[in-house]
């Protein structure tokens, strides 16, 4: 593909882990869905020196990575034929080029970014984005799941399923979502996905989704 042709990795430590992640992904061209290997991507959003947000006591970089750390966590324990790779496992700086092109390079299933929002004014609640033109796909499924998990499991104020034209989204050539896990410029919604209580409940909406969201795209066609 154009795209894993142009992926460029600019640092040492992250090209060794993507040549292991390739030995461990031999031909994963040639997989088909249903053979028993799904390939999830989980892409927590921003990095190194993209801080992302800033909240009065924390930085949306570090929210999103453990948050999606736990969500790696619950589905490796959960769904051992399920292969997760994260576009960062620690403080590194990923362009939105190569978040998209690893996807992309190991031909996943799906992908799902974690952020944080961010409002000048007064703003709650969650929301998940899709490409304008995944409207009706298995995005937007996906999309609407994840927001009843958050309304439902962990309470928070529904903001919608919303369309953008966001590099990640637009990029991938699979079902992809960027999900918004709450404000962190509102004060109690900060201290919410702050604390490890909430980041977990939050990964559990984003697991619960995905359980609902395998079982109906690859279970149901075994």
């Amino acid at each position: 593909m154009a795209t894993s042709k142009r992926l460029l990795y600019k640092t040492f430590p992250f090209a060794i882990a993507v040549l292991l992640l390739l030995t461990n992904s031999a031909c994963r061209s040639t997989r088909q869905l249903g053979s028993g290997d799904f390939v999830l991507v989980i892409d927590a959003g921003h990095g190194g020196r993209d801080q992302g947000a800033a909240g009065r006591k924390s930085l949306e970089k570090e929210i999103n990575l453990k948050t999606a750390k736990s969500l790696e966590k619950l589905i490796k324990k959960n769904y051992k034929q399920v292969e997760v790779i994260m576009t960062r496992t620690g403080d590194e700086y990923i362009t939105l080029e190569d978040r998209a092109g690893m996807a992309n390079f190991f031909n996943a299933d799906l992908f799902i970014s974690i952020h944080s929002n961010s409002a000048r004014g007064w703003a709650e609640g969650t929301e998940t984005f899709i490409h304008p033109a995944a409207k009706g796909t298995a995005s937007e499924r996906l999309a609407n799941l994840i927001q009843f998990q958050y309304t439902y499991f962990a309470e928070r104020e529904n903001r919608g399923v919303k369309t953008g034209n966001l590099a990640v989204l637009r990029e991938t050539n699979m079902p992809a979502v960027l999900t918004e896990l709450g404000f962190i410029s509102n004060k109690e919604e900060e201290k919410f996905i702050k604390s490890r209580r909430g980041r977990k409940k939050l990964a559990k909406c984003l697991f619960y989704a995905f359980q609902q969201y395998y079982a109906e795209t690859v279970q149901n066609q075994r």
